[in-house]
């Protein structure tokens, strides 16, 4: 029976992704299953494109990486030792996991049974096989640090609590359990919540986990907060706003009162939109987008081609609307874009182009890759999206103007034919044929 993994992805852009982050592929698990489904729901949103799901795949395996063992550096300078990175999946943050966390420290679990078989033997990490049921778990072990990400973001109340009171209860004194949530702001519009802070719906990406128990969550901090102080008084938390790839909320809790968390100084990913990308003339590119940090300062955007920097654009364009986005006056300035030159003789179908953004410590975060020709097209499609949707807006405003016209209109006569019908009205038209018919008017 062959395997259900790929024992040598050679995608050129997750080799690109590895290159801009300093990887040897030798020195990193490449295979991925191919029933995971995280790999399938990004290669749906991105029309079937197994490159380009793989370097989302992997760009943010390793950013939710780095954002976990931001904590665990802070918490445990000396090193940790058993860790848990409960519901992993097949291992897309665990393979980044293993290069800081010796994998005979390392524990994974999951309810997919061939995720944990797979992280056990590509990884050599301990595994175990979860349960549906918090009450029907058996890890035999506590630890030093419970790593969990995107499972309190599809859990019902009853068991986002249920699953918080098992987990801090498998912590060892002075442990740290991190875990990740959805703030009800990234709703639009945001629906009223329940009077306990937690929203929750039956819909999810997973296509095998009954939507009932795995769908989709939001809950805000005084949720989290006081379910905290229920299940167990004496755990400090801290919440990181957007720490996970911009968009999960991260909570730290730590089993130790009044813990300082001042120390805990997180660095995110850059918020990035890459706007616009055009043929500008022969052999030249126009870009255009815009860059902001949450925790930091985006100093400029860079274009790689094959490893060799192309362009580096300044991050100083005013964009007031960006500031508005993500409220904060200081990212007014935001914008980035130019004009430049391609080499001539390259390849638009297979050089790879990689744009990343240099932060304010001079770190690079590459955000994204492709062909120019991918490049290109994906910005037309982009382009194409914006004008049916301003398009489908200024439809839906001119029906709503219409309608105002019509009811107006309508106001307008039924007031007429009112006028018409009164007292008055027949007076008056009485009036006026006694005048026409005694010759005291000239009116036709």
């Amino acid at each position: 029976m062959s395997p259900a993994w790929r024992s040598d992805e050679t995608s050129p852009y997750v080799r690109a992704f590895l290159a801009e982050r300093g990887l040897e592929p030798s020195g990193l698990e490449l295979a991925v299953d191919d029933r995971d489904e995280m790999l399938g729901f990004l290669a749906d949103g991105l029309d079937g494109d197994r490159d380009k799901a793989l370097f989302a795949y992997f760009r943010s395996g390793h950013s939710i990486a780095d954002a976990l063992l931001q904590v665990l550096r802070w918490r445990f300078p000396q090193g940790v030792g058993k860790v848990l990175d409960f519901a992993s999946g097949y291992g897309r943050i665990t393979r980044f996991l293993v290069r800081e966390i010796p994998p005979e420290r390392l524990w994974v679990a999951d309810v997919y049974e061939g995720g944990v078989r797979f992280q056990v033997e590509r990884f050599g990490v301990h595994g175990r096989v979860s349960t549906v049921r918090p009450e029907d778990l058996d890890l035999g072990e506590t630890f030093d640090a419970i790593l969990v990400t995107s499972l309190f973001t599809h859990l019902p109340e009853e068991r986002f609590l249920a699953w918080l009171r098992v987990l801090l209860g498998r912590l060892n004194p002075g442990g740290v359990l991190v875990f990740s949530t959805h703030d009800p702001s990234l709703l639009t519009p945001c629906p009223p919540l329940p009077a306990s802070g937690l929203l929750f719906q039956e819909v999810s990406e997973s296509g095998s986990l009954d939507t009932s128990d795995y769908g989709s969550t939001w809950v805000n901090e005084a949720f989290v907060r006081g379910a905290v102080a229920r299940l167990a008084p004496r755990v400090s938390v801290h919440r990181v706003e957007r720490g996970l790839c911009n968009y999960q909320d991260h909570y730290v809790a730590v089993a130790e009162p009044d813990v300082d968390f001042s120390g805990l100084r997180y660095a995110g990913e850059p918020v990035f939109s890459l706007e616009d990308c055009r043929a500008a003339g022969r052999d030249r590119l126009l870009m255009t987008g815009w860059a902001a940090m949450r925790s930091g300062e985006a100093r400029a955007v860079e274009v790689v081609l094959d490893g060799q920097v192309l362009a580096e654009l300044p991050v100083v364009h005013p964009r007031p609307d960006v500031a508005a986005m993500l409220g904060e006056t200081r990212h007014l300035h935001s914008g980035w874009g130019d004009v430049f030159t391609l080499p001539p003789g390259m390849s638009r179908g297979s050089s790879v182009l990689v744009v990343r953004v240099r932060d304010g410590e001079g770190a690079s975060h590459p955000m994204r890759a492709g062909s120019v020709e991918a490049l290109l097209l994906d910005s037309t499609r982009n382009l194409a999206a914006v004008l049916r949707r301003d398009l489908r807006a200024a439809r839906e405003r001119l029906a709503e103007v219409q309608a105002r016209a019509d009811a107006e209109t309508g106001g307008l006569r039924a007031r007429i034919a009112a006028m018409e019908s009164s007292s008055f009205w027949k007076m008056r038209n009485a009036w006026f044929r006694f005048k026409r018919g005694v010759g005291l008017t000239r009116e036709d």
